[in-house]
């Protein structure tokens, strides 16, 4: 038996034993039951959704590292699946039941893993942590209200022209940017273990075309990226304005831009901000954006 077999079957054990045999271990047969409950919440869901976007099925396909889903379904109608939760760094549930978060809290109490942060759906995140609080791993932070806002029309105030696709010979310039914005939003560099996985995320977002900047005359003044792209949404995510020019009045126009290009990619464009944000959330709300729902984030 190999060893990630015997991982596997020992977790298959631990979670049903957990949770009473509510939550199981997706399998590649799962495929179809998931698809379609990620279907029923396209632009809520677009994070999970794009993890399947890459080939990916519902089955393991190694260790924990590679990630799982975990799964519930009616137990009085066993082939609907009505909850599902991507395991691996991150913590994503696919529902907003707190009940189903606290069977997921217990599944993934259970395993036993360590994760870099849950986020999601705020009723769901609030029953996982609820569990998950008791485990081997300290919140850094916990992020309990954060507007999930969406927008499908064109920007409700005119772009910003000098806004545009950051292209490979950018690259120097929006690492800089980019690092201090996950810095002031998470507290930490990114750069600071030494690795270079954030420096190859910045590179394939911009081969990608879904980094957009301005440049001025020191830098780059504005960021952002286009950090999940489905075909049903586009997610703006690693939003930053340069500090010396932040409360100018360029943000809504910016971010305007960002938005009419996100538009061309998918109908609906999404982003979640910490509520205590205000002056971001008047510009998006400035921009057209509206909020429809609520995230919550744990930071590990």
């Amino acid at each position: 038996m190999t060893r990630t077999l015997r991982w596997l079957l020992d977790a298959e054990d631990a979670v049903a034993s957990a949770t009473r045999d509510t939550v199981r271990i997706l399998a590649n047969s799962d495929t179809a039951a998931l698809s379609q409950l990620i279907a029923d919440k396209p632009v809520t869901n677009a994070y999970v959704q794009s993890i399947l976007d890459t080939g990916r099925r519902a089955g393991p396909i190694g260790g924990f590292a590679r990630g799982i889903f975990l799964g519930i379904y009616d137990p009085t109608n066993p082939g609907q699946l009505v909850a599902a939760c991507w395991a691996g760094a991150n913590i994503v549930p696919v529902t907003k039941d707190p009940e189903h978060g606290a069977y997921f809290g217990q599944a993934l109490l259970a395993l036993d893993e360590r994760f870099g942060s849950i986020f999601g759906p705020q009723p769901a995140i609030e029953g996982i942590w609820s569990i998950l609080q008791h485990g081997r791993q300290t919140a850094r932070d916990v992020r309990k209200n954060q507007p999930f806002m969406t927008i499908a029309n064109q920007a409700a105030v005119a772009p910003n022209p000098n806004v545009r696709l950051a292209t490979e010979a950018d690259y120097q310039r929006v690492l800089p940017a980019s690092v201090a914005m996950f810095t002031e939003e998470l507290g930490y560099s990114p750069l600071a273990d030494g690795s270079n996985g954030y420096r190859l995320r910045v590179r394939q977002l911009i081969a990608k075309g879904h980094t957009m900047l301005e440049t001025g005359q020191h830098g780059v003044v504005f960021k952002a990226d286009f950090g999940i792209v489905t075909r049903q949404a586009v997610q703006i995510q690693g939003v930053w304005i340069d500090p010396q020019t932040r409360g100018q009045g360029h943000a809504a126009a910016a971010m305007a831009a960002v938005v009419n290009h996100a538009l061309t990619l998918a109908p609906i464009v999404s982003l979640y901000v910490n509520d205590f944000n205000i002056p971001a959330i008047k510009t998006y709300q400035r921009v057209g954006f509206g909020s429809v729902d609520s995230f919550a984030t744990v930071l590990f």
